[in-house]
């Protein structure tokens, strides 16, 4: 229960900095933040499928925080990073 309501507290607190920052101008800053948090879940869900795409033909990906942020970061450079990194362990 207490996690339920700290999660809430924390989406109110977010949601009123949200518009104080809109009048500020700081929604630059929350633009970026947002989309780096999009293009991580992204290479997530990509590692993810391709885990378990891979998976049947013994390709083990790994699935963790530093593959996920090479692919956010570097993009499809980031892929291929961790494709070499996959057939060479």
């Amino acid at each position: 229960m207490g996690t339920y309501f700290g999660l809430g507290a924390i989406c109110v607190l977010l949601m009123i900095l949200l518009i104080i920052m809109k009048k500020i101008g700081y929604g630059v800053i929350i633009e970026k933040i947002a989309i780096f948090w999009f293009r991580l879940a992204c290479s997530f869900a990509f590692l993810y499928i391709a885990h378990i795409t891979l998976d049947g033909f013994n390709i083990i990906i790994p699935v963790n925080f530093f593959s996920a942020i090479t692919i956010t970061v570097l993009g499809f450079p980031g892929v291929l990073c961790i494709a070499v990194l996959t057939l060479f362990q």
